[in-house]
């Protein structure tokens, strides 16, 4: 009888002719045996895209995930960490490119952890990542997506109306950092203009970087915040001290010259407002198809709003037209939020209760549906208690829509089994979490019907999806 190879007898093979099952068991195995120590140079050809927007390659049978590379092209790559299954790398020189990829616009791209898909054309961004998150679905949740809608996609420049700063202060040379963190690092990325920022944000960073240096200790200063809201630019601050009496003078001067509203956040909690800032922002709804009125949506500079308002307002108004929303629905909204999805509705005759999290959003909401003179409830509660439903125990709604934060809403399914849902609008951003949920809400005698991507983020791996789920 031949030898067993060392792979048999790790595997106890005892015959010669091993099963099907036995040859894959074995082939796995070979992968696993690959190893690929840190620093590795390796050529390989990368033949698929993963959800988080890096190139995916084969060395022996094992998976290599090279950041920066892109389908159809062969790549040199140097081996950043090995794991059982699979190993992570960088690209090092692109031998043969992609006809996707393009010289990317911003010069920061290389460095900054911002934009990482910039080498990659605009128009294939979205088909990318909409293939990448349908095999997740198929392999997580086992849901086979009716064919994509079109993708809610607008420019890829200048969409940003919010965006989070950080500064490192050098005493000895008096010099400032200000900018965004490197990828995978810690390190800041100084910038001077910045290509995804709306225009009147981007305009701010170099006058902001010359007032900080000018305050009496830029040091204090450790997080900025650019919002462009209703009413004004806001810029707000993080300050480790006190402020001195000429850092006051110097934020009213700035927001006079600069035309925006500034707010400094001290280390006691206490809030200094410049320029008009008073703790109250404001974004803009456009009306819904067929109404002549859009909403006005209040918030505070610490709360989540969508930062890319185009494509939140065509999300919220599609959202609407998937679940069909008429003056005699009964409407839950999970996660409700300051009430984005919430009052479109309630705007079109439902009735409308909003269940969110956190207390102060809950206010703020209901503070939304005063300001628009419109019907809603909104209440607090846990949504990931096992008794968070006591809040709308009685209240039978037929259409439910839910977007949960990037943790998803792990078994949501079980507060959710005593109602009749015709129709459930779920939106994600993270695929992963959202094919776990939609796992779970399929046990309510749901089934996906309708599925959509939108843009949100354009140049990140970062890709907004909606679906509608209907009773079987």
């Amino acid at each position: 009888m031949p030898r067993l190879s060392p792979l048999q007898k790790k595997l106890k093979l005892k015959h010669k002719d091993p099963s099907a099952k036995q040859q894959n068991a074995l082939a796995q195995a070979a992968i696993d045996a690959v190893t690929l120590p840190k620093g590795k140079h390796i050529e390989l050809l990368v033949d698929d895209f993963s959800h988080d927007g890096r190139g995916v390659g084969r060395w022996h049978g094992k998976t290599l995930f090279v950041a920066g590379s892109l389908p159809g092209e062969r790549v040199q790559a140097e081996v950043l960490q090995d794991h059982k299954n699979y190993a992570e790398a960088k690209l090092l020189q692109v031998v043969q490119a992609s006809d996707l990829r393009q010289q990317p616009p911003c010069t920061h791209h290389h460095e900054c952890g911002g934009c990482q898909l910039q080498h990659l054309l605009p128009e294939q961004q979205v088909k990318l990542k909409q293939t990448a998150i349908t095999q997740q679905l198929s392999r997580i949740a086992k849901v086979e997506l009716p064919s994509w809608q079109t993708p809610l996609a607008f420019s890829s420049e200048g969409y940003r109306r919010r965006a989070q700063l950080a500064t490192r202060y050098f005493a000895d040379s008096h010099t400032l950092l200000l900018g965004f963190r490197q990828a995978g690092h810690r390190h800041i990325v100084p910038v001077q203009h910045c290509l995804v920022l709306v225009p009147a944000l981007d305009k701010l960073l170099e006058p902001l970087r010359e007032a900080i240096l000018t305050a009496n200790d830029p040091a204090i200063y450790s997080h900025i915040e650019l919002i462009q809201t209703e009413q004004q630019l806001l810029v707000v601050l993080q300050a480790q001290a006190p402020l001195a009496a000429t850092d006051i003078a110097l934020w009213h001067s700035f927001a006079e010259q600069q035309r925006t509203g500034v707010e400094v956040r001290q280390a006691d909690n206490s809030v200094s407002f410049f320029g008009g800032a008073d703790g109250v922002c404001q974004y803009q709804l456009p009306a819904l198809s067929g109404q002549t009125r859009g909403l006005t949506i209040g918030f505070a500079s610490q709360d989540f709003i969508q930062v890319n308002a185009k494509a939140n307002a065509a999300m919220v108004q599609q959202a609407m037209d998937w679940l069909d929303v008429q003056p005699d629905d009964k409407v839950l909204d999970l996660f409700c939020g300051a009430g984005n999805f919430s009052l479109p509705a309630a705007s079109l005759g439902a009735q409308v209760l909003g269940v969110e999290g956190d207390s102060a959003m809950v206010q703020r909401a209901s503070d939304n549906a005063h300001r628009n003179a419109l019907q809603a409830t909104f209440k607090q509660a846990d949504l990931f208690a096992p008794d968070a439903s006591k809040v709308w125990r009685g209240w039978q709604f037929n259409k439910l829509l839910m977007d949960p934060p990037r943790a998803g809403a792990k078994n949501i399914e079980n507060i959710l089994r005593e109602h009749k849902i015709e129709k459930l609008v779920y939106i994600s951003c993270n695929p992963a979490s959202m094919a776990r949920d939609l796992r779970g809400l399929q046990k309510l005698g749901l089934r996906v019907v309708r599925a959509g991507c939108i843009d949100m983020f354009p140049h990140t791996p970062h890709l907004e999806v909606m679906t509608l789920l209907e009773k079987v």
